[in-house]
């Protein structure tokens, strides 16, 4: 322990050192490879509209009438037109309470510069993931005093498969991350320099970190638990200046809060999904494949014991041979954002706990556990034990840089839900391949425009509301119906038409049937 605390970057083994700077480059080659050749899916499409303004509500009135449309009108929707100013962002955003504006007002800002493109609205998120390794390597300094567990923890959250995956994905996952590390990074720095200085701008961390997604609630909360813990209940100055900074934050944050409050029933509405219910098996199933998926990556997931016992192992680790206000911290974080969300799906049934997206904070405090554990027993040890935990960290980077490569190489990957939407390049091959195709359907508003980036833009379209008033436009020579519900189905077929499920092509016999070829009667 006494040379890892003493530790400079020059006195680091040189083998370590190029490993370091080779994942370093490895991780950010990774963030910025390929940014427009993954399915741009159903959330980052709701992202775009909201950025540019536009609503679900005006998606339906304009397009879902019955009229034959084409797919480049779908993707007027995807685009900033010239009349859409920030009022309407602002507005689209209200609409939109249960996410947070911050993340979506900056990006409204880089379409102004740079456009709409898929390739513009990823490349955001992906810088912003870049200010992720200082933060994490202040925290990880602010925490050990040494620059060593900082490096080995960045190396490995650089390689991270699942840190790649939503660094390129459209949304405030990254924005929610670095606040996570910088708020907490300063935190530790307001506690050690008790400074009015340093406890202001943690207020100011805490009201960007609220403005950025609602669930950095539960790092405030860890935070709270943190403080209290180590000054064991009592109203020290440390406590009162930890209470008067988040309470300053949270004023801050009042604003959005209210419009929270008054779109509360929206709120309900767009939040449904998370309310759906798992058994208690089920959730504990999907916990360990997350846990695999989150440190290993999806290609381990029927060994996803492996990544438990790792995790687990050192989390216990830490915990035996650091300090309690160096374990505490992390040990917060983790396992508040993990029960915030679990605790709830146990008790009143949902899957909330399962969306690994809303986890990031407590993998990435793993991962700050594991380059602990690997620094100690891999780097500077020198025992038999040494050669030991060398080949797991070797194991361990292999298999997180040949994951990273493979997932930069597809399409649609787990965390973009292939049950969900996995088919669209499919189903849009075929469609584009027939003959003069029209395709029908009454499927959910935003879906459609996510799928439209997969059409030939002069594909043609009849979208419906209402599936018992419409007729299918006549002059096409192929009509296919697509994502469709069964009262839609049954209108069609009411019109003497037959439907034959698209199910060899695409695969699709676990899939709520996406695609049918609607047969003209007699046919």
């Amino acid at each position: 322990m006494e040379r890892i605390e003493g530790a400079t970057w020059k006195t680091l083994p040189k083998w370590f050192r190029w490993c370091v700077i080779g994942l370093l480059v490895l991780g950010i080659l990774f963030r910025f490879y390929h940014l427009d050749r993954k399915l741009y899916w159903i959330d980052e499409t709701h992202t775009s509209l909201r950025v540019l303004g536009y609503t679900k509500t005006e998606v339906v009135d304009t397009l879902f009438t019955g009229q034959v449309i084409t797919a480049s009108d779908l993707q007027q929707f995807q685009r900033l037109r010239p009349d859409r100013g920030w009022d309407d962002t602002l507005k689209a955003l209200q609409g939109n309470a249960e996410h947070s504006p911050l993340y979506f007002l900056m990006a409204r800002q880089w379409v102004n510069w740079f456009g709409s493109s898929i390739a513009a609205m990823r490349s955001l998120p992906a810088l912003i993931s870049l200010f992720i390794l200082p933060c994490l390597f202040w925290l990880c300094r602010e925490l050990f005093g040494t620059p060593t567990v900082a490096w080995l923890a960045i190396a490995l959250v650089a390689i991270a498969p699942l840190q790649v995956l939503y660094a390129q994905e459209a949304r405030p996952y990254s924005l929610g991350l670095v606040m996570t590390l910088l708020s907490s990074a300063v935190l530790l720095w307001a506690r050690r320099t008790k400074t009015q200085v340093s406890w202001l701008t943690y207020g100011v961390t805490i009201a960007a970190g609220l403005y950025t997604q609602l669930l950095f609630v539960l790092v405030t909360i860890a935070h709270g638990i943190y403080v209290l813990v180590l000054e064991n209940g009592r109203p020290s100055k440390t406590v009162r200046a930890y209470g008067l900074a988040t309470a300053l934050g949270g004023l801050a944050f009042a604003p959005w809060l209210q419009v929270l409050i008054h779109n509360w029933q929206q709120v309900q509405t767009a939040t449904i999904s998370l309310k759906e219910h798992l058994s208690p098996i089920d959730l504990i199933e999907q916990w360990g494949l997350n846990l695999s998926q989150g440190l290993l990556d999806q290609s381990l997931d029927y060994a996803s014991l492996i990544p438990v016992a790792l995790a687990g192992y050192a989390l216990y680790y830490l915990c035996r041979h650091t300090p309690r206000d160096v374990w505490l911290l992390l040990l917060a974080i983790a396992g508040v954002g993990f029960l915030g969300l679990a605790i709830p799906d146990l008790s009143w049934g949902g899957q909330r706990s399962v969306r690994i997206r809303y986890l990031l904070p407590s993998f990435v405090c793993i991962q700050i556990a594991l380059a602990y554990l690997f620094v100690t027993q891999a780097i500077w040890v020198k025992t038999w034990q040494q050669k030991f935990w060398r080949v797991v960290l070797l194991m361990f980077v292999t298999v997180n840089v040949i994951a990273c490569s493979v997932g930069s190489q597809a399409i649609v990957w787990w965390n973009k839900q292939p049950s969900r939407c996995g088919y669209y390049p499919l189903a849009a091959s075929i469609i584009n391949s027939s003959a003069q195709p029209l395709v029908v359907s009454n499927g959910p508003a935003v879906d459609l425009v996510a799928f439209s980036y997969w059409l030939k833009p002069d594909i043609h379209l009849q979208l419906v509301s209402n599936s018992a008033q419409f007729q299918i436009a006549t002059g096409f020579d192929s009509i296919l119906l697509f994502n469709s519900n069964r009262r839609m189905r049954k209108a069609i077929t009411n019109q003497g038409y037959k439907l034959v499920l698209v199910e060899k092509e695409l695969g699709t016999e676990d899939l709520d049937m996406p695609l049918w070829y609607v047969r003209q009667p007699g046919a």
